[in-house]
């Protein structure tokens, strides 16, 4: 099932015997294995109904000896097993034949942190179980997240906000979450959170964002743009700024063809962004003809290769990326060598 599918039958108060969570956001499995256990494990129950272990230290006997015993005084027991794909395949497919016929007073929660693994108790499991897709958050999912999040804390922030947080921090769970409690902690008992306070908070840390460099690329401020990338160049990759401005000229170029006030809230379903800042974007489309928007992307593309496989200065690198997309000057222009896709293969 989806993350959200999840949280929601958790709110049902819908819970499964078996549970496992997967995938390569490990935000999301640290979020799901939390809400279980804030459901499951009252205090009074930690001491004789909750037991936790990690994969490469238990052996299947011991967490199914504990599994299939009763509760102490309880309803019911929880056993968690973080990173269960560090088991043998044989403990693997003992838990698996386990998740077939469950203890009915056992909530067994198992954890997968590590892509890709072949083993085949995992894929049983992952079809036995209460299964829950952990994989990142797509664009389009951030600022619902962040708005849930903050939600569950008894707060609100602006759509603005939510949107500039999205932008700036990614997708990364615990990287937002890290940025929410500091915002958390600066506003004290005050409940919503604006536009303001995110860019204050975000000021303790660097004084421009990628977010800054965008509406400097928007409105074709050249002087900003190259002030922004001389600051962000100090503590941010090339790779990551290239990949938010990527997936900004891309709104942009969807922007053009979606240019009319009634094109708005289609505009905002496709990129994922709220109205607001879906008309910023039509706006700052304007400053751009589709041959200049499809120039920036091939500059942002040829970039990112150089950054890849040249030893070239960052702040250099980011310099000429800013000019030739502000002037609208052809990939050919940066003055390195350009590999077609054909050498790329050839070599």
């Amino acid at each position: 099932m989806k993350f959200a599918e999840f949280t929601q039958s958790i709110r049902r108060g819908d819970f499964k015997p078996v549970y496992f969570f997967a995938g390569e956001e490990t935000g999301l499995i640290e979020e799901g294995v939390r809400l279980l256990l804030d459901r499951l494990v009252t205090p009074e129950m930690r001491d004789f109904n909750f037991d936790a272990f990690y994969g490469s230290d238990v052996p299947a006997t011991r967490v199914l000896d504990i599994a299939c015993a009763y509760p102490m005084l309880a309803a019911y027991r929880t056993v968690l097993v973080r990173d269960v794909h560090k088991m043998p395949a044989g403990d693997l497919l003992a838990l698996a034949e386990y998740a077939k016929k469950p203890c009915p007073t056992t909530h067994l929660i198992l954890t997968q942190r590590e892509k890709g693994s072949k083993k085949k108790g995992l894929e049983v499991l992952s079809k036995i179980a209460g299964f829950v897709d952990c994989r990142p958050l797509y664009d389009n999912q951030i600022v619902p997240w962040i708005q849930s999040h903050i939600a569950s804390l008894g707060m609100t922030i602006s759509p603005e906000a939510a949107q500039w947080l999205a932008t700036e921090v990614g997708n990364s769970i615990q990287a937002l979450r890290s940025e929410i409690d500091k915002l958390q902690t600066y506003l004290g008992s005050e409940r919503q959170i604006t536009l303001e306070h995110v860019r204050e908070v975000a000021g303790f840390r660097r004084e421009f964002s990628v977010f800054s460099l965008q509406e400097a690329l928007g409105g074709r401020n050249l002087a900003a743009a190259l002030r922004i990338v001389e600051v962000l160049a100090e503590n941010t990759s090339p790779g990551a700024i290239v990949s938010s401005l990527a997936r900004y000229f891309g709104q942009l170029y969807l922007a053009q063809t979606l240019s009319r006030r009634q094109d708005l809230a289609v505009l905002s379903q496709k990129t994922g962004v709220h109205a607001f800042f879906a008309e910023r974007l039509q706006r700052e489309a304007r400053a751009y003809s589709s041959s200049a928007l499809f120039n920036a992307l091939e500059v942002l593309r040829h970039v990112d290769y150089l950054a890849k496989s040249q030893s070239i200065s960052a702040p250099l690198l980011l310099r000429l990326m800013t000019i030739a997309i502000i002037k609208q000057l052809p990939v050919q222009s940066l003055p390195f060598p350009r590999v077609s896709a054909n050498e790329l293969l050839e070599a």
